[in-house]
Parts: structure tokens; C-alpha cells; sequence
């Protein structure tokens, strides 16, 4: 090879690289905007279960005392 297909694959090298990393942090954007998705309905999942669990405890109580 000579000077310039060396330059040549340089520089082919660095704009795959460049196109890798511009994939990389999209994918980085677009995991951390999921991982905060799954975060709220997690978090709306334990209240949700919270909830249901004391309609039950009120439920049966309102039974025991009928």
C-alpha cells in the first residue's frame, strides 16, 4: 500500500468510527428515556398494589363488622 490508500483507509477507519459512536449515543439517549419510563411505572405498580391492598383490608373489615 502507499502513502495514499493509506490515508485513504485512515480515513475510512475514522468515519465508521465516527457513525459507531453517533449510533452509540442514540441508543445510550434512547436507554436512559426508557430506563426513566420503566422507573415510573414501577413506581406507579407498587402504589397501584398499595392501594389494592388496603381496599382489601377495608373491605374485609367492613364485612367483619356487618
Amino acid at each position: 500500500m502507499n502513502h495514499k490508500q493509506l490515508e485513504q483507509y485512515r480515513d475510512d477507519i475514522k468515519s465508521r468510527v465516527v457513525r459507531i459512536e453517533t449510533i452509540v449515543e442514540r441508543v445510550e439517549s434512547q436507554l436512559s428515556k426508557l430506563n426513566g419510563r420503566t422507573s415510573t411505572l414501577e413506581s406507579w405498580r407498587s402504589w397501584m398494589t398499595g392501594g389494592m391492598a388496603l381496599l382489601v383490608i377495608l373491605i374485609t373489615l367492613a364485612i367483619g363488622v356487618l
